[in-house]
């Protein structure tokens, strides 16, 4: 659940900053959320604009693969010989 919310967090911050365009994008947060949410790096070669269905499309597949991750490293704490 944390990896999709830090997606679906991801997403929301793209949606306020790109309604209000006296609102640019502040570069440390963007950083900050790439750290947090790796996959959305996939996200690059494709050009979907903000607020279309392939955006949403997207970022679900991205929420999806990250939680995966988050998944993955979980169990693979869980499963360290203490």
């Amino acid at each position: 659940m944390l990896g999709f919310s830090i997606t679906a967090l991801f997403v929301a911050y793209q949606l306020v900053t790109s309604t209000f365009a006296e609102t640019p994008r502040d570069s440390p947060m963007m950083i900050f959320f790439t750290v947090l949410c790796p996959t959305s790096l996939l996200a690059i070669p494709i050009d979907a604009e903000v607020g279309t269905s392939s955006f949403y499309f997207l970022w679900i597949v991205v929420g999806i693969l990250n939680a995966a991750l988050y998944g993955t490293i979980a169990a693979l704490i869980s499963r360290r010989p203490s």
